[in-house]
């Protein structure tokens, strides 16, 4: 009896396991013709493939190695990227609209002009990423690091990115419009005429920050710190600065 016991449980936490086994068929489709909407390329491993404008809008990439590769221009619209390894790709003009890259490794990844509007990239690293003109507007980034990341002109417009991690981002002229950045920390970043009005900035750590000719009004600064920060000719009409600490 304890033997078929254990057998029957052994099989049901087999069945209650994910597989991340990609379809061999839509593989080389993908190979052959670069493209592959819809497939099913979980856990592939694609390191260092080109994959320059690809059609892989709707396709399944959980868990595929995309390390080195090159996706310029490539759309990935809807697709399924959770925990891919796309660390260094080459992906400026990537259509990435309404994708799912929770936990996905984007480190020192080219995404300049890439277009994530819409995306779901919870716990996603971007950190030495290139974003310069890359939009994100209206995303969903909670718990996502940025640390060093380079953004110039980047729109995070209605992004939703509460407690993630800006650490000595360059963010020059980015645009933050009514975005969320609970509890995130922006210290040491480049954030010099960059558009936070009407942002939620409660609890934001803006220490040594530069926030020359930022624009900072009717933003929540409630308990925010910006202690140390470069604030010259900053705007911050109609903000709520109770608690703030400016010094």
């Amino acid at each position: 009896m304890k033997k078929i016991l254990l057998v029957l449980t052994c099989a049901l936490l087999i069945s209650a396991t994910p597989a991340y086994a990609y379809n061999q068929t839509d593989l080389d489709k993908l190979l052959a013709t670069g493209n592959c909407p819809q497939g099913d390329l979980s856990g592939a491993m694609l390191v260092k493939a080109n994959l320059t404008y690809a059609d892989l809008s709707g396709a399944n990439l959980s868990y595929t190695n995309l390390e080195d590769a090159v996706l310029e221009g490539a759309t990935l619209a809807n697709a399924k990227l959770v925990k891919a390894n796309l660390k260094r790709v080459y992906a400026e003009r990537v259509n990435m609209s309404g994708v799912d890259l929770s936990y996905a490794n984007l480190r020192e990844a080219s995404l300049a002009r890439a277009d994530f509007s819409g995306a779901n990239a919870f716990r996603a690293n971007f950190s030495h990423a290139l974003l310069n003109f890359s939009s994100f507007r209206s995303a969903t980034i909670q718990e996502a690091t940025f640390d060093y990341a380079q953004g110039y002109f980047a729109d995070f417009n209605s992004a939703n990115l509460a407690n993630s991690w800006f650490y000595q981002a360059d963010l020059r002229k980015a645009d933050f419009t009514s975005a969320n950045l609970y509890n995130a920390k922006l210290q040491s970043s480049d954030l010099s005429e960059a558009n936070f009005s009407n942002t939620n900035l409660a609890y934001v750590v803006l220490r040594k920050a530069d926030l020359t000719k930022a624009n900072l009004e009717r933003a929540n600064l409630d308990n925010a710190d910006l202690a140390g920060s470069k604030m010259e000719d900053t705007r911050f009409g109609q903000a709520v600065l109770k608690t703030t600490k400016m010094k």
